[in-house]
């Protein structure tokens, strides 16, 4: 399995929101595994994702990668 770089600040926007990974994952229509697995660094989000994040945590795409 590939290693990507953990998003870290994906992280701490969420934690900062109050959100859970469920709650992430929900607003996105994702598993919490795929929120996990991109904080980890297991995968990486495609770029219409890193929008609906972006979107569901109010900030900028280049806040959180």
């Amino acid at each position: 399995m590939k290693k990507y770089k953990p998003m870290i600040n994906l992280k701490i926007m969420r934690i900062r929101k109050g959100m859970t990974q469920i709650e992430l994952a929900k607003k996105i229509g994702k598993s919490s595994n795929t929120v996990y697995f991109y904080e980890s660094g297991f995968s990486a989000p495609r770029t219409e994702t890193l929008e609906k994040l972006a979107d569901a945590l109010d900030c900028e795409v280049k806040d959180i990668v």
